[in-house]
Formats: C-alpha cells, sequence, structure tokens
C-alpha cells in the first residue's frame, strides 16, 4: 500500500529547508574568529541551522505518519525513518544529534559553544542537505510507483 503523503506539505519544508541552507551557505564564516567577533552573524547562523532542523523534523514527522508511524520526538522520527529503511541508521543518528542541537540553539542560546557551531555548519549543513535529497527522490519514487 502507498503511503499517504502530502507531497504539497513535504514541498514546503523542503523549500523552507533549501531556503534556509541556501542562506547558511551565503553567509557563512570565513572563520571562528570571525563568527565569534560578529553577533550579527551569530544571530543569521544560528537561527537558519535552528529552521533548517525544523524543517528537517517536520518532514520527518510527516514521512513517519504516512507510513502509520507515531514518532514521540523529532529525534524518534529519524529512528523510526531508518526502521523503514527511509534514511540509514547512521544517518538517523547524525539527524537525531541534530535535534539535541537545535534544541540548544532554541533553549542554551546564552553559553553557546561557538565551535560546535562551526562543526555544525560544515557537518550537521551536509547531513541536513542529504536528508532533503533523500528525500526528494522518496517523493518522486512514489511518485512514479
Amino acid at each position: 500500500m502507498k503511503p499517504a503523503i502530502d507531497t504539497a506539505v513535504v514541498d514546503a519544508r523542503l523549500r523552507e529547508l533549501s531556503r534556509r541552507l541556501d542562506r547558511l551557505a551565503f553567509r557563512r564564516p570565513a572563520s571562528l574568529a570571525q563568527l565569534q567577533a560578529d553577533e550579527d552573524l551569530q544571530d543569521i547562523v544560528t537561527r537558519n541551522l535552528e529552521l533548517a532542523v525544523q524543517s528537517a523534523i517536520d518532514i520527518a514527522m510527516h514521512l513517519c505518519a504516512a507510513h502509520g508511524e507515531v514518532p514521540t520526538s523529532g529525534a524518534d522520527a529519524f529512528t523510526r525513518l531508518a526502521n523503514q529503511k527511509l534514511i540509514s541508521r547512521a544517518q538517523a543518528q547524525r539527524l537525531r544529534r541534530s535535534v539535541g542541537f537545535r534544541n540548544v540553539l532554541a533553549h542554551e542560546y546564552v553559553a553557546l559553544d561557538w565551535t560546535v557551531v562551526m562543526h555544525a555548519l560544515d557537518e550537521g549543513v551536509a547531513d541536513l542537505s542529504s536528508f532533503g535529497r533523500q528525500t526528494v527522490k522518496l517523493l518522486d519514487r512514489l511518485d512514479r510507483d
């Protein structure tokens, strides 16, 4: 049975994910020192990272629901996608960590470690981009079936 994915909802979240990743690419600091010295850049980077991860969580939640799964959290949604073999276990683990990072951005912003933020710009953005591409492939595959 074909999952009941509302492609308009997922497409909207994919566009938002892409928009946020594009903003991060455009405004990526050249160095840790630049990020540490520029509060406006810190705001741009952290807000776009937070919203990029949230977009991925929203996509994951929708895909889970379409497959009859009811995740208990954003992190659990990625685990369930791996259980459904829609993403790899390794990717699910990395995306689960991004959920924790989003929570830090949203709630612990007073004491951010800018080294961790720079790492998220390198590794985390790549993981989010990969998840977006995989979601597009999944939707294309479902359209053909």
